[in-house]
């Protein structure tokens, strides 16, 4: 844990010494500020950085999400990273990764707090209705072979959000949940390192835990929800994830039908 009001800064060494043998403690690059960690992992992928790249920043000022949302987070207080990867897949695996990602975060978080995540389809944690943290992949393919995968976090760790946060968005974080300040050092390291050990499995061929956890930690399987794209709305309930990262829906018709994450947002009915 970190000391009760002492912001603690990111350190490459500290983070090294965590990892120990890894993929991530290569070639770790560490900003106070910049634009957006993924904006730099794509152009370090397209120089050829290796895979296992970690890209790090304590501040971002054109941090985004998925739709081009704005992720506005303070200075030292919370985790903003993003790691290149290089798999050798065809597209259709790349969801594996946003799985592992996610899954490798509510772990590290469970064993160091004991706090419980849920995975918001496509790509969002939340403890109950709250939002901790979010997802962002972008990847980049040639003749259907992957090139490389981009999988950036946000993750709320020491900041607590103020009453505009909770009034205009539903925000949460690891402080406000639990009460205490966790070492960012630590907390990145405990997550990667389970992160890789997942991601040697899944080169393996061994994705069926992933699946079966993903969909054990969903937080819309079994609730209504709607489905809110540009041209349409569509209601129902949803039953589950597909390997593919497709939510699978019963709508108000009884069909079952596949939702693509592309550019829709899902919100629960009330």
């Amino acid at each position: 844990m970190e000391p009760q009001g002492i912001p603690e800064p990111l350190d490459k060494e500290t983070i090294i010494r965590g990892l120990g043998e890894s993929i991530f403690s290569r070639n770790i690059i560490l900003y106070q500020r910049i634009n957006s960690t993924n904006v730099l992992a794509k152009e370090l992928a397209l120089n050829g950085a290796p895979e296992g790249t970690l890209v790090l920043a304590e501040e971002q000022t054109a941090g985004k999400g998925r739709l081009n949302r704005k992720w506005l987070s303070p200075d030292r207080e919370n985790l903003l990273f993003t790691i290149l990867l290089r798999p050798p897949w065809d597209a259709d695996n790349i969801f594996l990764l946003t799985m592992i990602l996610a899954i490798s975060a509510i772990d590290a978080v469970k064993e160091m707090t004991g706090i419980d995540i849920m995975i918001k389809w496509p790509n969002d944690l939340y403890i109950r209705r709250n939002k901790l943290g979010g997802l962002l992949t972008e990847f980049s393919i040639k003749d259907r072979v992957v090139e490389h995968v981009i999988l950036g976090i946000g993750l709320n760790v020491n900041w607590m959000p103020g009453e505009e946060e909770r009034l205009h968005y539903p925000a949460t974080s690891i402080l406000a949940e639990s009460g205490m300040r966790v070492s960012r050092n630590e907390l990145l390291s405990r997550l990667l390192k389970r992160f890789e050990a997942s991601y040697e499995r899944a080169l393996a061929g061994d994705t069926d835990d992933l699946h079966i956890r993903w969909n054990e930690l969903s937080l819309v399987t079994g609730k209504d929800v709607e489905i809110i794209s540009q041209d349409d709305v569509i209601r129902g309930k949803a039953i589950a994830i597909d390997r593919s990262g497709a939510l699978i829906l019963n709508n108000s018709l009884g069909e079952e039908i596949k939702i693509l994450s592309g550019d829709v947002s899902l919100r629960f009915q009330v």
